[in-house]
């Protein structure tokens, strides 16, 4: 508890307002001296007599000695600030109507914490008696931060008489959060969150969750197949260290709904939970964490269905996905190429009518090959016309196949 007393000059009240927190433990730098040093028994004598020097564990840096800061202090961001305001009549008289009021001034608003209206706490205070509240805020902002007491009340003359005092405190980030996509040719998105503790202690860590916005669903990848962390056996993460947490979110939107939305996509908010070492809890909720959409191609072409490994004169099947992102009517030609010294060759017409594909939509087309070569080929080469403009779209490799032997 951090008690700091507000002078109130002449009124006959007296404010208090004390901050309630955990203690802290106080570093024990005990003296090392053997007996026979210059001044080894005195020194060994001093060090068994001081009282945050833990028996039998001289050597321990910290002791069994708890205090508590004399001022309000620093907080963190996303932690509970509660503090114990007092209002104490002092004088020999009695006065009415006391009022007592907390405000919180930020960098960017000032909030009510307490009594809002301003009305009066208690109609009489006789000479000795009190007032007192406890205040909680969860801090959302960084930076300094007031707390604003207001004391008004009327006094045996009748007169109404009013003073305010001002606690100040600093707003400290406890963690740091960088944030990084990387996107699949599938349209499947990664997410690297990197999370650095910059407190001087250590703090556990409760939970680091993805909630994702309706446009994506979640995977979580920070746990092994058994259920367990990949942390290992701590959730503790050290001053200074930096912890990496992976996250894999797919569209739920189709691929023709997709080609559709321009711009910036929100992927959804970070939600971190801790407890510092006294177990003082603390949660921070990232905004919306947003990436800019790629700009797709007029004519996408996907892989649908192909196998990864086929032998050696077997024929398959390639199953293309043909997607029209624009908002005319193509109508479509396709030609296929043969790449130099390939393993693959094309079973059928190497020159087909496809036909329309409407705005926005889609055609699955399939293709027929005949390995003759084992090795790792490339699938191709394509090209795609569009009649209605005379428009080529060429597409010198759709994807890779291994060919083995029989």
């Amino acid at each position: 508890m951090e008690p700091s007393t507000a002078t109130t000059g002449n009124h006959a009240l007296a404010l208090r307002v004390m901050r309630l927190t955990k203690p802290a433990i106080i570093p024990s730098w005990p003296l090392q001296a053997e007996k026979s040093d210059y001044c080894g028994e005195e020194l060994t004598s001093h060090r068994d007599k001081d009282i945050t020097v833990i028996p039998n564990l001289v050597t321990y840096p910290y002791g069994e000695v708890l205090t508590v800061p004399q001022n309000l202090g620093s907080i963190y961001l996303g932690e509970t600030f509660s503090s114990f305001v007092n209002v104490q009549n002092d004088s020999q008289q009695t006065v009415r109507d006391v009022v007592l009021k907390t405000d919180l001034q930020t960098s960017s608003q000032r909030m009510p914490l307490s009594n809002p209206t301003g009305q009066a706490m208690v109609s009489k205070l006789v000479p000795g008696d009190n007032i007192s509240e406890v205040i909680t805020h969860e801090v959302k902002e960084l930076g300094g931060q007031l707390l604003v007491c207001t004391v008004s009340y009327i006094n045996t003359s009748g007169e109404k008489q009013m003073f305010r005092k001002y606690y100040k405190f600093q707003v400290l980030k406890p963690l740091d959060v960088r944030t990084k996509f990387f996107t699949t040719t599938d349209e499947e998105i990664f997410l690297e969150a990197q999370i650095t503790n910059t407190t001087p202690h250590a703090l556990h860590m409760q939970k680091v969750v993805l909630a994702p916005s309706p446009l994506y669903t979640v995977t979580d990848l920070n746990f092994l197949p058994g259920g367990e962390s990949i942390f290992a056996d701590s959730d503790y993460i050290s001053p200074d260290d930096t912890w990496q947490y992976l996250y894999k979110l797919s569209p739920k939107m189709t691929a023709d709904e997709k080609s559709t939305v321009k711009g910036v996509s929100s992927v959804g908010k970070l939600d971190i939970m801790w407890l510092s070492n006294f177990g003082e809890r603390g949660r921070l909720q990232s905004s919306q964490l947003q990436r800019l959409i790629q700009q797709q191609g007029e004519l996408v072409v996907t892989v649908q269905n192909m196998p990864h490994f086929i032998a050696s004169d077997e024929q398959f099947q390639v199953v293309l996905r043909l997607r029209n992102t624009t908002d005319r009517k193509y109508n479509l030609h396709l030609s296929l190429g043969q790449i130099k010294n390939s393993g693959l060759i094309w079973v059928g017409d190497i020159r087909k009518v496809v036909g329309e594909v409407l705005p926005c939509s889609h055609l699955d087309l399939q293709l027929d090959i005949l390995p003759i070569k084992s090795g790792v080929w490339d699938i191709g080469e394509i090209t795609i016309e569009n009649v209605l403009t005379n428009k080529r779209f060429s597409y010198p490799s759709i994807g890779q196949i291994l060919v083995g032997l029989k």
